[in-house]
């Protein structure tokens, strides 16, 4: 669908209080399950189906992800850790990592959301269609809807925000430093909203024309594994440029942080990771008494 697992997940975990991510985990079939049905009217058949790959898909992820999430979580408290000059070579590592975590947790997704999305009717697609169209508005909306002005104050706070929920409290220097920084980003969020609109126009063609499940399947793995290949070379180059100058701001706002703020940093992080450790030591428990079970 429009949003991936992945990224649904991520919202699930990095957004709530540290003790509620095991209740949020936990639960994220029902979650999944929810988001599913939100995009389009299924049939009780279909909702089975999607119920057990949803489980079959958690399943997969808390065994096999999720130690995955813990080793991401470790390295970025590593980084977070450091006292001295960080390099933008480590931030950019950093991202390679969570990009290659962004691939894995996917691709189990792509072939059951490939089949499902094949048996749709035409009336289900046409509510699906319906569905994309008004996020895409929603999203164009809150991310650039107001003047190329407006747009860099939004974006922004929400960086400000970001990082008083993960650092603390920023002082009022502080915040105006991060704040210029994030309006001398390049501006490139009508970029990612144009292409995800495109997709979403050529994912309904492709379920109109009933174009099958490999294919669709094919299509979907290359919007989601290789969207770079559908790009002009321009909006490419847009993109490049955001995600190089992102990595450099991250290291200037690493210096600027006091001892106190990147020891609220690496609390919040160490927190996760032992939240994550005792969720996959309470599965691995699980799955163990299970196949115990299934022997007697």
């Amino acid at each position: 669908m429009k949003k991936s697992i992945f990224i649904i997940l991520a919202f699930a975990l990095f957004n709530c209080g540290c003790s509620s991510v095991g209740l949020v985990y936990r639960n994220a079939d029902l979650y999944l399950q929810h988001k599913i049905n939100d995009y389009t009217t299924f049939n009780t058949r279909q909702k089975e189906t999607i119920r057990k790959e949803v489980s079959n898909y958690m399943a997969w992820h808390r065994k096999d992800a999720l130690p995955e999430y813990i080793i991401f979580l470790q390295n970025l408290n590593g980084v977070a850790q450091y006292d001295g000059q960080l390099r933008v070579e480590e931030v950019a590592r950093l991202r390679t990592h969570l990009h290659g975590l962004y691939k894995k947790t996917l691709l189990p997704a792509i072939q059951p959301t490939a089949k499902l999305l094949s048996n749709l009717d035409s009336l289900q697609v046409q509510r699906l269609g319906k569905t994309f169209a008004r996020d895409i508005q929603k999203q164009k909306k809150e991310l650039t809807g107001g003047s190329d002005d407006e747009n860099l104050d939004k974006r922004a706070e929400k960086t400000i925000d970001f990082l008083e929920w993960l650092a603390g409290s920023l002082s009022s220097d502080q915040e105006s430093k991060i704040r210029e920084m994030s309006r001398r980003l390049p501006f490139v969020s009508h970029i990612y909203i144009h292409y995800r609109e495109a997709n979403q126009g050529n994912l309904i063609a492709q379920l109109n024309a009933h174009a099958g499940t490999e294919k669709i399947a094919a299509f979907l793995s290359a919007w989601m594994f290789t969207p770079e290949q559908a790009r002009t070379a321009q909006h490419e180059h847009a993109i490049q440029s955001f995600e190089n100058a992102s990595d450099e701001m991250i290291v200037k706002i690493h210096g600027l942080l006091t001892p106190r703020q990147k020891n609220h940093m690496r609390k919040l992080i160490a927190s996760y990771i032992e939240d994550m450790r005792s969720l996959s030591s309470s599965t691995q428990s699980a799955n163990v008494t299970f196949r115990q079970d299934q022997k007697s």
